[in-house]
């Protein structure tokens, strides 16, 4: 059997008002970077920070250059600030690409270097990073409890995965989210969903990530309607953000899959929402996973609140049927044709697929041939 394992040493504060607890590990005097990005600034939600900051009584700095898929340029601006405002300490205030941003600015201030050093030629961080803190503003990526970085360079969307990018402290608080427009609500809900569902399938998983990829996927499939349908409802922000850190925690254990595989490419060459792709990829993944796990899809068609009858494949089909619908209800669309500035070889973007790392915890085989003819469906 192989030896499993599970390690994640961040301290989380969950609910209402989290954030303040912040105040438990910053104090008077000390520097702050915050890494966050323009539309938080505009939305006032950057607000809700600053009121804490003020009230520890810290120095603080704003770094909100952030985009949609950070690059490693974005990363070397981010740590030009930190390094000339002499942080003591890091802040993220956003999603996935600000906590990932940050993750790395942190890690490079105390262990030096340039990034393609750690990203590209597998050089370790030996030292931890500054002080890191984490306030997700989307209930989707889970970064705040992961020990990978996702950054573009040369094209390719590459994950940096070291301990020591583990931030020290979460707040997880669904009043920072409360303003998030419906259609990010629904694509950063679907990729937590997606997390939880490849987590569960994953070759690395084991009963600790099961159990928490379990309970994301069915916190997701009761409230993510609800939050994406009323904005304002405290009750179901709260319960997908839940979700989203139990998603992210037990993928960041067991691993990923085809889908995220697929993703990365699309993501990288076409500047695709991350969360998006992976809602439109998802049930085509599931679809040829079935043949492998089918007792663990016919779980998932349970949890989705199907109730499942018949011989176990029958069952198992009714999780991809559950996550059809509730795209649909998410008003998401089934191609992504749209999103397509130019023609690109299906070939060239399936080899990338297949060659992805993370590609090999996916319970069955991924193929060139099998990522094309995916590719093919959701892209033309």
């Amino acid at each position: 059997m192989t030896i499993k394992s599970f390690y994640l040493p961040t301290r989380i504060y969950f609910g209402p008002g989290a954030r303040r607890k912040l105040s438990s590990f910053l104090q008077a005097g000390d520097r702050v970077l915050v890494i966050t990005d323009q539309g938080l600034v505009q939305s006032g939600t950057i607000g809700k920070l600053e009121e804490v900051l003020n009230e520890i009584g810290c120095l603080w700095e704003i770094f909100n250059e952030v985009p949609a898929n950070p690059q490693a340029l974005d990363v070397e601006k981010a740590l030009k600030v930190a390094r000339d405002f002499k942080v003591t300490a890091v802040v993220a205030l956003g999603g996935g690409s600000p906590m990932d941003v940050a993750k790395v600015v942190s890690a490079l201030i105390t262990n030096g270097g340039r990034l393609e050093e750690y990203q590209w030629e597998g050089k370790p961080f030996t030292l931890p990073g500054i002080p890191l803190y984490m306030l997700p503003t989307t209930a989707g990526t889970g970064s705040e409890v992961t020990q990978v970085a996702v950054i573009v360079d040369r094209a390719t969307k590459k994950g940096i995965r070291s301990e020591k990018l583990l931030p020290l402290a979460s707040f997880i608080d669904p009043e920072l989210m409360l303003t998030l427009p419906p259609f990010i609500t629904a694509i950063t809900g679907m990729d937590a969903l997606t997390h939880a569902i490849e987590a569960l399938v994953a070759r690395g998983s084991h009963p600790l990530t099961e159990s928490w990829a379990a309970t994301a996927i069915k916190l997701l499939g009761q409230y993510l309607r609800r939050a994406f349908a009323a904005g304002d409802d405290l009750r179901a922000r709260e319960q997908v953000a839940m979700a989203s850190t139990l998603a992210g925690a037990a993928m960041d254990q067991a691993g990923l899959g085809i889908v995220h595989a697929l993703a990365g490419p699309l993501c990288s060459h076409y500047d695709i929402p991350h969360g998006l792709a992976n809602a439109i990829l998802l049930p085509w993944g599931m679809e040829y996973n079935l043949v492998a796990v089918p007792e663990k899809y016919a779980y998932i068609a349970t949890l989705l609140g199907k109730k499942t009858k018949g011989e176990i494949r029958a069952r198992a089909r009714e999780a991809v049927t559950a996550v059809r619908e509730l795209l649909s209800d998410l008003e998401l669309p089934s191609t992504l044709a749209d999103f397509l500035k130019e023609k690109k070889n299906l070939n060239q973007l399936a080899q990338e697929a297949a060659n992805m790392p993370l590609a090999s915890s996916n319970p069955r085989p991924v193929s060139v041939s099998v990522c094309e003819a995916i590719l093919e469906k959701v892209l033309r």
